[in-house]
């Protein structure tokens, strides 16, 4: 059962833009939010779909199947293919459209394409959303897709701004859980640095075990040998997205999980001495310059305050994993930026 809402007032409903709303990724997340398993059972929610002309009879089809789901918690449902229609007054906008990497698209093609559509979107959220809304980026690349959103709202607060990582992080907690034989509830502090790309870095060298027997707490690193945690693990999650487009053509029910899971933390907080995977604007964190979206380990509190933990000690090859990551991004970033300026 989802925690009751913390730290608003229940009668106020919130109000939610989700862009690529008539796609798949939504239509699973959609049924999340509609049962309160996100924000929680007491708080009413609007939602704002929005999506391209063409897929405006899919919407429509989309809110029928909302009205018929009954939703306790779903008060309205607003169908645009509006940006600022969908954006005005939002408090949470979570976008999900984009360009997709088809066959026969050169990546600078698809970096100008999605560069141009989040471009407008921050440029949308700048004119009408609410100053206090909270954005969660997930269309691909993301970490680079959340830094042109936030430089185009930028009377926004940078911390208002998010990457979804947590997909990755919830693939690693997977592997872990399945090589140790565990649940994966009891497997804390994983992390995925970096970029949502090949040079993510799933880390579980802080991660930890608990034995539900004893109550007692592991280091996983003590029971995983390295050479699985640097080889398989990171072939694994690295290539996940890859091998199940290649099979089913849509990672749906995990990544509308995963932001399932990253909303439910950025609302209701992490738990103490727990850490997750955000990507937010590097402020030199582990030696990350300014200047890119970069997955972190990150606490959230009570009241939606989300800080990167910056207490882990990094070996030699994590601090040269993260580098790797960097580079990679902030030649995105800056390919990406002059393709828009």
């Amino acid at each position: 059962m989802a925690p009751p809402s913390v730290g608003r007032n229940i009668k106020d409903p919130l109000k939610i833009c989700i862009t690529g709303a008539a796609g798949r990724i939504a239509y699973s997340l959609i049924q999340t939010l509609s049962k309160g398993d996100v924000f929680g059972h007491d708080q009413m929610l609007i939602l704002h779909l929005l999506d391209i002309e063409k897929s405006k009879d899919a919407l429509y089809g989309i809110a029928l199947e909302i009205e018929d789901l009954a939703s306790h918690v779903v008060l309205d449902c607003v169908i645009t293919t509006s940006p600022l229609e969908a954006f005005a007054d939002a408090d949470i906008a979570i976008l999900i459209a984009s360009m997709p990497h088809l066959p026969g698209i050169e990546r600078t093609d698809l970096l100008r394409a999605n560069a141009k559509i989040f471009k407008e979107t921050g440029e949308a959220l700048e004119k009408v959303a609410k100053r206090s809304i909270k954005v969660l980026v997930v269309a691909n690349p993301c970490n680079t897709n959340a830094l042109i959103t936030m430089k185009y709202a930028p009377s926004i607060c940078p911390s208002q701004f998010t990457g979804l990582s947590m997909l990755d992080h919830n693939r690693t907690v997977a592997q872990a859980a399945r090589k140790l034989g565990a649940n994966t509830e009891h497997i804390k502090n994983v992390v995925v640095w970096g970029n949502h790309s090949s040079t993510m870095y799933p880390d579980v060298s802080h991660a930890t075990l608990l034995d539900p027997a004893t109550n007692t707490l592991t280091p996983v690193k003590q029971l995983i040998e390295e050479s699985w945690s640097r080889g398989e693990l990171l072939q694994i999650v690295r290539t996940r997205f890859k091998e199940i487009i290649n099979r089913r053509g849509m990672t749906t029910m995990s990544t509308g999980k995963a932001i399932a899971d990253h909303l439910t933390y950025w609302t209701n907080g992490t738990l103490q001495g727990a850490h997750v995977s955000m990507a937010l604007p590097s402020n030199g964190e582990y030696g990350v310059p300014k200047g890119v979206f970069f997955s972190f380990p990150v606490t959230v509190s009570y009241t939606g305050k989300v800080s990167v933990n910056t207490e882990l000690e990094l070996d030699q090859y994590s601090e040269e994993m993260i580098a790797t990551s960097y580079q990679e991004l902030k030649a995105e970033a800056e390919e990406a930026l002059a393709l828009v300026e």
